[in-house]
């Protein structure tokens, strides 16, 4: 998977270089089979990671996403594909682990990013426009989970 330059300085300087490969690690995990291709691709390059976001200008703040956070077992598997999520009534699988806000960065079947807390969040209906937009710390065109119309809104 190729990302915008920014992303991909971020991400060396995680500890990714091309031809990364941590298979073998995540394979590991028990079900992780059943997990959509796309994300053990995803997970086999730039997992095992724990990526220091983009700071913004005079931004003291430091986020992370750490990627590492399935290996250090942090999510029940069996809940993730075994219970639809809170949201829409659909599966989600984890991604990591976003320090800053105590949420995970997870996706469904379709390639769609969420953040997911007390206010789950949708970034992005594609999959890498949704992982840069994390790692990016780009919040545009972001959308909330509205519990009583069930529906995805606007954020305010």
């Amino acid at each position: 998977m190729k990302f915008k330059k920014e992303v991909e300085e971020l991400l060396k300087k995680a500890g990714w270089y091309k031809g990364r490969n941590v298979k073998q690690k995540f394979d590991a995990i028990p079900r992780f089979q059943e997990f959509p291709t796309f994300l053990k691709e995803f997970l086999y390059e730039y997992g095992d990671l724990n990526i220091e976001t983009y700071k913004h200008k005079n931004d003291r703040i430091v986020a992370h996403l750490d990627t590492k956070a399935l290996l250090k077992g942090y999510f029940d598997i069996d809940a993730y594909l075994d219970t639809p999520s809170k949201f829409n009534n659909i599966m989600t699988f984890p991604i990591g682990y976003y320090l800053l806000d105590t949420a995970v960065m997870e996706c469904d079947m379709e390639g769609r990013i969420y953040m997911t807390s007390d206010f789950p969040a949708l970034m992005s209906n594609d999959f890498k426009t949704g992982i840069q937009k994390v790692i990016m710390e780009d919040y545009s065109n972001t959308l909330e989970w509205n519990p009583e119309k069930k529906i995805w809104v606007k954020e305010y």
